[in-house]
């Protein structure tokens, strides 16, 4: 069980690092960003998704691939604007999905402040707005999950601890 779910997060670190380029330079020059000299984009900004839940065996890799490809859109649509800037941090969030893919509103919240407040908000605002979700899983027996995702503005992003 340890090791499924060290190997779904190191699956879901190299879905965070592996196509996050492509998807940032769009992401980031549809908004007419300043480029450098040689037009990679000036802002940096990568996430990783983490299931807290014992899966009970259930298999959960596409839910929560397309959990992290919802919120990334979502965050990236609503980037703010001091991270173009260079503004740096990392914030964490974590929530439950129940079983209906809703995401209850006192079940979010901030774990770890970048001590910013624009990109706390940016963080809490990308899951509010992807949110809901799918339906769980059929097999999952349990009413939630619980899911930490992690925001990185401008900093190269670890794979999350566990607390």
């Amino acid at each position: 069980m340890v090791l499924t779910n060290i190997s779904r997060l190191l699956v879901l670190a190299l879905l965070t690092t592996a196509p996050f380029q492509a998807i940032e330079t769009a992401a980031l020059r549809s908004k007419d960003v300043p480029q450098s000299s040689g037009s990679a984009p000036v802002a940096k900004a990568a996430c990783g998704l983490q299931l807290l839940t014992d899966d009970e065996g259930v298999y959960f890799d596409r839910y929560l691939q397309d959990v992290y490809v919802s919120v990334k859109k979502s965050w990236f649509a609503n980037m703010p604007p001091s991270v173009e800037k260079g503004e740096k941090g990392v914030s964490q969030v974590e929530f439950h999905v129940l079983q209906d893919g809703t995401v209850p509103k006192d079940s979010l919240k901030m774990t770890s402040s970048s001590k910013k407040s624009d990109l706390d908000a940016a963080s809490l605002q990308a899951i509010r707005e992807a949110a809901p979700f799918s339906h769980l899983p059929e097999k999952f027996s349990q009413p939630f999950i619980a899911l930490r995702f992690t925001f990185s503005y401008n900093l190269p992003i670890g794979i999350p601890q566990k607390r």
